[in-house]
């Protein structure tokens, strides 16, 4: 498939008067695409199958790779290539991976490289590249200089977190474990998945959704070494509990599926990563009931109020809340029977079943319909100016409100410091934590009912951070 192979330029260009073609760039064959995007099913291919979301994907990927090496030559890509290894940048970062690796190269190669478009600016004097930049970027990396060259910048790049990344600040500090993790993905696979399945599987079991979703996004970025490696079932895993804090059950039941063990687990690199009790109860099942009358990929959960009568009819069997007998009886789980007294979801069939083993034959009265999603999670953000996130969201045409309530599904509410009006049922909010930084707080799948909930959020965070590198560029022309 050669659908955009021919980038507009003539393969004649050369480096310098007299020197060889630039063939081993400007000749870009299908193969060579293939090699550097081809990922399983995390990132694109250039294919006949290939989707235009990933077609679209590749080619803005390689039209920038190719034009940024066009314009400025070969030295200056053997940078970028360099400055695609560590996950994010600032300008003393790359500063230092050109002293310590290419001298040679002009030194305005690192401006060059940060204001390019393979990079974009995230916040304050701190870049990153795309993911399919990066991964391109890296396979050219390797092609040109080595898996030594990777172990190398290894090294570098803990030395540096080490010296420049070693304050109390929670995003500091976030930074440089998610450098570090770089670091070892490249060069040990392995422990680096461990380390992350690790911290993933305490995030899970503090029932941490914000952490949880924060590391699902990083871990994302290493789709390519983590597959390459034997790791896909943790980002599998991840794209599962995404689509749990999201809400979507049934997507996340579908996804785990592939990957959940008998002991509702996924095993990655010795490390077992939990499954929500939610989820599967929501796992598909071929198996149905007469008595049921429904599909068993429902789940019930009990009310409070109808938890009193159970807990008086087990008494009178002498049984205790998750006695063994009754977990025999209901030929189900301890784990299943104290969710049940929890309040949790749980499989239809279960939920029955622990009714009749204490004789509640109409065990409609003890449930109430489970719902089925994730009602105003919590989001860390890096706001941290209230005056500059409001001043944001009337830039983006918002309706702004202060010490008002989110509304979420149910009418569930939490007061919020700030809150953006949107149109429909829902809003979002924003809460001040105890070390400065703001919680967004909204129901994502009650906003996507009007909005593209990640282009809203995304929009909202961009407009803060240049209002913020605007004022902060105000403050010091002033003091000047």
């Amino acid at each position: 498939v050669n659908f955009y192979l021919h980038i507009g330029f003539s393969n004649q260009f050369v480096r310098n008067a007299g020197q060889p073609p630039y063939l081993w760039w400007w000749n870009i064959s299908t193969s060579f695409v293939a090699r550097n995007f081809d990922l399983g099913d995390n990132v694109v291919m250039a294919n006949a199958t290939a989707t235009s979301n990933q077609e679209r994907t590749m080619r803005i990927a390689v039209d920038r790779i190719v034009g940024f090496a066009k314009q400025f030559g070969e030295a200056h890509l053997n940078l970028a290539c360099h400055a695609a290894f560590p996950l994010a940048l600032t300008p003393d970062l790359l500063y230092q991976i050109w002293a310590n690796f290419l001298p040679q190269v002009p030194w305005t190669a690192v401006a060059r490289v940060l204001l390019s478009r393979l990079c974009r600016q995230v916040s304050y004097e701190m870049y990153e590249m795309d993911i399919a930049v990066r991964n391109l970027l890296l396979k050219e990396l390797k092609e040109q200089f080595g898996q030594e060259r990777f172990e190398e910048l290894a090294d570098f790049l803990m030395d540096y977190v080490a010296q420049r990344l070693n304050d109390d600040d929670p995003d500091t500090q976030d930074l440089a474990q998610a450098q570090e993790w770089t670091a070892l993905m490249y060069t040990k696979p392995s422990k680096a998945a461990r380390e992350l399945a690790e911290a993933i599987q305490f995030k899970v079991i503090q029932e941490d959704l914000a952490e949880v979703f924060r590391l699902a996004s990083l871990v994302e970025t290493f789709a390519e070494p983590l597959v390459e490696a034997g790791f896909k079932p943790l980002l599998v895993y991840l794209q599962g509990m995404k689509s749990f804090i999201y809400g979507n059950l049934e997507d996340a039941a579908k996804q785990l599926d592939a990957v959940v063990g008998e002991d509702n687990q996924v095993l990655v690199a010795g490390i077992s990563l939990p499954v929500p009790e939610q989820i599967i109860g929501e796992t598909p099942d071929t198996e149905t009931h007469e008595d049921i009358g429904e599909s068993e990929t429902d789940t019930l959960t009990a009310t409070s109020s109808r938890l009193n009568l159970v807990d008086r009819v087990k008494e009178i069997k002498g049984w205790s809340r998750v006695d063994l007998h009754w977990v025999e009886a209901a030929n189900t789980s301890a784990a299943i029977l104290e969710s049940f007294w929890k309040r949790l979801p749980i499989p239809r069939k279960d939920f029955i079943e622990i009714c009749h083993a204490v004789d509640i034959g109409n065990w409609q009265e003890i449930t109430q319909r489970s719902v089925s999603r994730f009602s105003l999670g919590k989001l860390r953000t890096k706001i941290t100016d209230p005056e500059i996130l409001k001043a944001s969201l009337y830039e983006l045409g918002l309706t702004v409100k202060t010490d008002a309530y989110v509304i979420g599904y149910q009418g569930r509410r939490v007061k919020a410091d700030i809150v953006a009006v949107l149109e429909g049922e829902y809003d979002i909010g924003w809460c001040r934590n105890d070390d400065g930084y703001f919680y967004l707080i909204a129901d994502l799948w009650g906003v996507t009912k009007k909005y593209n909930h990640t282009d809203l959020i995304n929009s909202i965070n961009q407009k803060y951070e240049v209002n913020k590198t605007l004022a902060e560029v105000k403050a010091r022309s002033k003091k000047n």
